[in-house]
């Protein structure tokens, strides 16, 4: 028997209804072709609707009152999460919506774990009345001017809701207006929303109970409120992945940029410094990212202390040390908003690099204009920045290094931390480098190239294992024709596509990319690119699932990923371990050891052979990393049991 769409993600489907006796027994039925699990919520129907769902299998839960499509929906979703699931499928019980398109849902939300999956309808082709396409347009510019986010149809109700993230930032709404409010929360939340496009029918003897007058009037005071609350500098709903600030003109983005600017102890003391600059220095910090808000304190602070006698300079001084002090305390408060929210959600985030969109760009143009030194000197600050912001990935670092480096303590394991960020920092803006200058710009040591080169001439595939250690794009920038086979990259899913997209403006086209990490077919994709003859570049120390050998790795066992081995021995083809390490400013030292062959030999074990194989790699890079302690990137706890 095959599995049911929504079992992939550990989804069921969820209806809330209100007479709709007639349509919703068919809905049900529908559901289960895809969803081995259906949940009704009852709203208080009189004609018997609840029935009608139970005979056609649904699992109903009772309102004895009608109390809204909002309240049924957190009933729902309540139950849904009680009971394990991961996400929950709603569609109308009015037949509007075709059970077939859940599959399209299930697809979106498998490529994205975590995202919010909104259906979006062709109502022109449907047949809908002028008032619900105008209605939907007018509804889809509030999201956005109120949340930022650009949604195709956000008055449907065919949705893929992540839980238990919907549970945590579900509003007070009951009506109608709680699917509205329910986007806008997951927006400032930073859950991602997606649309696909979907089938929808209109016939004409439709029963609808969205009350024209009463409803509409309900999301017109939701916006009306919330465009009040986008004028307040406080948050809008939980945090439960950090959002990556950018400009724009929508109310939230326009509030975030321009009015608050950015959190923590880099953007709070620049406050202070425009504010040197008296009242244009409001303006600049509203237009840099400082914020107005922020700017216009410290001018009023300024000015007081003056009147006390306090020179200016001496004063911005003073405000500066209190603003970086607040900027601490505000980055910790947002960063445990972020872990305890993790641990609700028990999902790990696939997450932007920080500073996203507007942060790359920064460095591609210091990059073009100034060139790389001044380039290096601009990310000693905001190293140091990411050190206080990020303590997660610090802890992660002072543990990694205490077991490779021995114990340290107090400044000494903070200044040898601040050395990992840097080195990892100095590896980013290389790669912007390879692209703006070229490979040319680059000193490279080579030893053992030609067993790649070689043995990518003789056109039987090949895997390169690499790891998160040092920079594996220039040193593949080294490779740039002189491969004799095409050279593909094994990625996850979940790399942002605008960020991408800017990478590849500016630094040339990537190659072939293999995504990991949304579907059991990923290993399938791998594999026959190795049998097209492909150089396929893979990282073996970063887990994707739950198939990992537990192996010792500086002392105690880690997890390392059996994929790379298990796809060599199945594919016959040979594998090279290589690594691209810093050695200098611009200077890297690439390393590949000879080819080997993995095959699986009869009589012994399978998980034997491979945990074998996976320990001489570990091996290989704990040699590496001993020599080369701040090159090794994996900012987490390595050594942790797999979840």
């Amino acid at each position: 028997m095959s599995t049911k769409a929504c079992e992939r993600i550990g989804a069921c489907v969820i209806i809330p209804v209100y007479d709709h006796a007639r349509t919703v027994g068919d809905v049900v039925k529908g559901s289960l072709t895809h969803a081995n699990t259906v949940l009704v919520c009852d709203d208080g129907s009189t004609d018997g609707s609840g029935a009608a769902a139970q005979s056609a299998g649904a699992v109903v839960l009772k309102h004895e009152a009608n109390r809204g499509k909002g309240a049924a929906l957190r009933t729902l979703f309540d139950e849904a999460a009680r009971r394990g699931f991961k996400y929950a499928i709603c569609l109308d019980a009015d037949g509007q919506h075709y059970p077939d398109d859940i599959p399209k849902l299930v697809d979106e939300a498998e490529r994205e774990p975590g995202c919010l999956v909104v259906g979006s309808r062709d109502l022109e082709k449907a047949g809908a009345p002028g008032s619900s396409q105008f209605g939907r347009r007018f509804s889809n510019f509030w999201v956005w001017f109120e949340s930022g986010e650009k949604v195709a149809d956000s008055q449907c109700g065919f949705r893929g809701y992540p839980l238990p993230e919907t549970t945590l930032v579900a509003g007070s709404r009951s009506r109608y207006d709680f699917e509205v409010e329910v986007l806008l929360r997951t927006a400032w939340a930073g859950v991602p929303i997606r649309s696909v496009p979907i089938r929808v029918l209109y016939p004409a003897d439709r029963v609808t109970h969205f009350r024209a007058f009463a409803d509409n009037a309900r999301i017109s005071l939701l916006n009306t409120l919330t465009c009040l609350k986008l004028l307040l500098p406080v948050l809008l709903a939980p945090i439960i992945r950090d959002r990556f600030r950018k400009p724009g003109l929508s109310g939230d983005a326009l509030r975030r940029w321009s009015w608050l600017g950015g959190p923590g102890p880099f953007w709070r003391p620049a406050s202070v410094l425009l504010a040197l600059l008296g009242p244009w220095g409001v303006l600049a910090g509203a237009m840099l990212g400082a914020g107005a808000a922020p700017t216009g304190l410290a001018v009023w602070g300024i000015g007081l202390l003056a009147s006390q006698g306090i020179v200016p300079w001496q004063a911005a001084l003073m405000l500066a040390i209190a603003f970086f002090a607040f900027g601490l305390v505000e980055i910790s408060a947002r960063n445990g908003m972020v872990r305890k929210a993790y641990g609700l959600t028990k999902r790990q985030w696939g997450a932007p690099s920080r500073g996203g969109y507007w942060g790359h760009l920064f460095f591609v143009v210091v990059v073009r204009v100034f060139g790389p030194s001044v380039t290096y000197l601009a990310l000693y600050p905001i190293t140091l920045y990411f050190v206080f912001a990020a303590p997660e990935n610090r802890r992660a670092s002072m543990q990694f290094l205490d077991r490779v480096m021995g114990p340290a303590t107090g400044l000494a394991a903070w200044a040898r931390c601040y050395q990992h960020f840097l080195a990892f920092a100095r590896v980013m803006v290389d790669r912007l480098i390879l692209g703006a200058a070229g490979k040319e710009a680059f000193k490279m040591t080579e030893n053992g190239v030609d067993h790649i080169i070689d043995t990518s001439r003789l056109g039987k595939g090949m895997l390169m294992v690499t790891a998160h250690l040092g920079n594996y794009d220039v040193g593949g920038g080294i490779l740039a024709g002189r491969l004799g086979a095409p050279l593909a990259v094994v990625a996850f899913q979940n790399e942002v596509a605008h960020v991408r997209a800017l990478i590849d403006k500016h630094t040339g086209p990537a190659p072939k990319l293999l995504a990991v990490g949304s579907s059991e077919l990923a290993a399938l994709d791998i594999l026959h690119a190795l049998r097209d003859g492909y150089v396929v570049a893979i990282q073996g120390d970063r887990t994707v699932d739950q198939r990992v050998a537990r192996v010792p790795f500086f002392g105690q066992e880690a997890s390392f990923p059996v994929g790379p081995f298990v796809l060599a021995a199945m594919s016959g083809c040979p594998v090279i371990v290589t690594f691209g390490v810093q050695v200098g400013p611009r200077t890297y030292e690439f390393v590949a050891d000879a080819p080997k062959t993995y095959k699986f030999e009869r009589g012994k074990p399978r998980d034997a052979q491979i945990n074998e194989w996976v320990l001489g790699y570990a091996r290989r890079l704990e040699e590496i990393v001993k020599k080369h302690p701040y090159q090794w990137f994996n900012f987490y706890d390595f050594w942790a049991s797999p979840s």
